[in-house]
């Protein structure tokens, strides 16, 4: 990594030369680097902001307007906005998929008036009437509530969305070419509809997970039409929400990346998430091209993280050892770390594997190599070999057996079947003649979009009907709680390949079935 910033003229920094803090008024700090080390343009200077809104919310996880256990249901913002003198502004969210809604809904919630702005006919009718075109836990209910406050609007001109707003956030897909970097034709349109429909005075905000340069690229391109006086400005602020619990994470983030050359827009962003921030909360400023690498590598390292324990668990499955006794104990190291050490049967989604070939790419381009980072690409398309192999391993040749699959979405609490794990292993089982009866409680709404040839099932057990073996791939809460015994009397065979580790060995072995997980048997 150090190798790559510096083919970039990124600067490393390091905290402990954070020396100088400068208040910048009530729970708001901005640690300035000022060792030599840092006597580069101030641009490349990375600060810390801490954000202390103290007492100022008392929210908790509960219901929301829908009932949902473990909802995120937060408190009006008013409570800072008067001791602080914040104030809700207009806000326009470019792009109404995962990313775009739960900003939208989540900046509503803080007490900003938002109109989004989404392009797909189907979707904007939807949208309108307060429905998601996936799922997304709490997701729906907080769009619901706040169409009702009338502090959040679906539009589909651009033009129209981006009038009197004062930010402007970009929340566009980036998928991969054919070359596996990054495709920008949407944040390109965006590009063109913007040069025509912004005023002096916008900041815009690319939400985006977009190439290291694209920022700059934007604002140059801005800067021809409207001239390099800062009349606009452009702001990287990457988006680190896990599906299946984004809107948790937009109301708690660990973190806050804002980039850009421009303080002032630095600081607009920064008053739009301090108006509704419930706790203390670090931001990290940086210039436009460090925000958009920080989000490639924390993408990068926790799927080497993933792929790390994924291999361990082969090895351990060869040495007879448990791996979730050797993650345990690894996770106790501080420098390590508990999180995201879990095997499983690879990891997917949206974002790992596009970024991770967007990041080697870029590297490339720079002259660096990602070695590691080519490797977790290359070592987690193996563990979708191995789920299949420990399938075959029970059942036999797979031609004609039926194989029960439990969950097709990547993770659960989602719909989402971007690179799901169970994409691959399917087709997988399908491709050696197998049958595959699948059930997932959300992912059926785009199931046979990606393997027409699946057969879907209502329920766990409707699945498991005959079945040769019982797969489970997505780690959904209702397929710990399965009754083995009624899966034992309804499936042809007592096989389980549990990818997830959900199911303990001995109460499958109890129910008279031949267990095999990951990294346990």
């Amino acid at each position: 990594m150090e190798e790559l910033c510096r083919s970039v003229d990124l600067i490393p920094c390091k905290t402990e030369c954070c020396e100088s803090v400068r208040d910048f008024g009530p729970q708001f700090a901005v640690a300035s680097c000022t060792k030599a080390v840092h006597d580069k343009p101030a641009n490349l200077t990375i600060r810390v902001h801490d954000m202390r809104n103290d007492d100022h919310f008392t929210n908790r996880a509960a219901a929301n307007s829908h009932g949902g256990q473990g909802s995120a249901a937060i408190t009006s913002a008013d409570p800072l906005a008067k001791r602080t003198g914040l104030v809700g502004t207009n806000i326009c969210v470019i792009g109404g998929g995962f990313v775009g809604l739960v900003a939208a809904a989540g900046f509503a919630q803080f007490g900003h008036n938002v109109v989004c702005v989404e392009r797909n006919p189907e979707y904007l009718a939807m949208l309108q009437q307060g429905r998601v075109p996936f799922y997304e836990r709490d997701l729906d209910g907080l769009i619901r509530t706040h169409l009702q406050t009338g502090r959040l609007s679906f539009l589909g001109d651009l033009a129209e969305g981006v009038n009197d707003t004062q930010a402007i956030f970009i929340a566009v897909g980036t998928p991969s070419d054919p070359s596996g970097r990054a495709e920008l034709s949407a944040i390109d349109e965006v590009a063109r509809g913007l040069a025509a429909s912004v005023r002096p005075g916008q900041v815009v905000v690319i939400k985006s997970t977009v190439p290291v340069g694209t920022g700059s690229r934007l604002q140059a391109q801005l800067n021809e039409r409207y001239g390099a006086d800062g009349a606009i400005s452009v702001v990287n602020n990457p988006e680190f929400l896990r599906e299946g619990s984004a809107v948790w994470d937009f109301f708690n983030p660990q973190r806050i990346v804002i980039g850009s050359r421009s303080q002032e827009a630095i600081r607009v962003v920064s008053d739009i998430y301090r108006l509704g921030m419930m706790r203390t909360v670090n931001i990290i400023t940086a210039n436009n091209e460090t925000a958009e690498l920080i989000k490639y590598a924390s993408n990068a390292f926790l799927a080497t993280k993933i792929g790390f324990i994924n291999e361990m668990a082969l090895i351990c499955d060869r040495a007879g050892i448990n791996v979730l006794e050797v993650a345990r104990a690894m996770g106790q190291d501080s420098r390590i770390g508990s999180e995201f050490l879990e095997p499983g049967p690879g990891w997917g989604g949206s974002c790992f594997r596009k970024d991770l070939q967007e990041f080697t790419g870029f590297a490339r381009s720079q002259g660096a190599s990602l070695a590691i980072a080519e490797a977790v690409l290359t070592a987690n398309q193996k563990q979708f070999a191995a789920v299949v192999t420990k399938v075959i391993s029970l059942t036999g040749d797979l031609a004609g057996r039926r194989v029960a699959v439990l969950g097709l979405a990547f993770k659960a609490n989602t719909s989402d079947m971007r690179d799901s794990a169970a994409l691959p292993i399917v087709r997988e089982l399908l491709a050696r003649g197998a049958t595959v009866c699948a059930y997932d409680p959300e992912a059926h709404i785009e199931a046979t979009n990606w393997i027409p040839d699946i057969e879907l099932a209502e329920s766990a057990y409707a699945a498991a009907a005959g079945a040769d073996c019982l797969l489970i791939i997505t780690e959904w809460a209702e397929f710990q709680s399965l009754d083995l015994g009624r899966l034992a009397d309804t499936m042809a065979q007592r096989n389980i390949v549990d990818a997830r580790n959900i199911i303990a060995p001995e109460t499958a072995h109890r129910y008279g079935f031949q267990y095999v997980g990951m990294g346990q048997s």
